[in-house]
């Protein structure tokens, strides 16, 4: 009876050893593999920003867009300010200017162009690749019809 009790004790000692060497072999080596990647990054949510479309001369809308962005924790070390606010004015910039993007007529296909092109321009005004992904959190148009303010008197 001792025997088997025993030998029942070893058993479990043995699954519990494997299964613990097991969880630290996979712990290791999943940091293994990120600092063989060398690059650590760090994900920002920037504020919603109203940006006011403008077509013959009058404002036609707007456009409500929030973004999350991809950047570079080594390089962010770097440098002394915020890369976000860099995000937003380059969003309200392209947003505003409109030439890449109509939107008040969007495709399918301008979103994409619209992330990559936020992200190239904020690493081309900062000098340097800190901005590695851009991604639309919230991008809505709202018609001036509306858009609700004060009470007209």
């Amino acid at each position: 009876m001792i025997k088997v009790v025993l030998t029942g004790i070893w058993a479990s000692l043995i699954a519990v050893g494997a299964v613990f060497g097991v969880l630290e072999w996979q712990k290791h080596s999943a940091a293994g593999a990120a600092l063989s990647a060398g690059v650590k990054l760090e994900e920002f949510r920037t504020k919603a920003i109203n940006v006011p479309i403008i077509g013959g001369g009058t404002i036609q809308g707007y456009m409500v867009a929030q973004f999350v962005f991809t950047v570079d924790a080594i390089a962010l070390t770097k440098i002394p300010f915020n890369p976000e606010v860099y995000v937003l004015d380059e969003a309200f910039k392209t947003i505003y200017a409109g030439e890449q993007v109509n939107f008040q007529n969007m495709k399918k296909q301008d979103l994409p162009e619209l992330a990559k092109k936020l992200g190239e321009n904020v690493n081309k005004r900062l000098g340097m690749a800190i901005v590695q992904d851009v991604l639309i959190d919230q991008l809505s148009y709202i018609p001036k019809k509306d858009v609700r303010g004060p009470p007209k008197l």
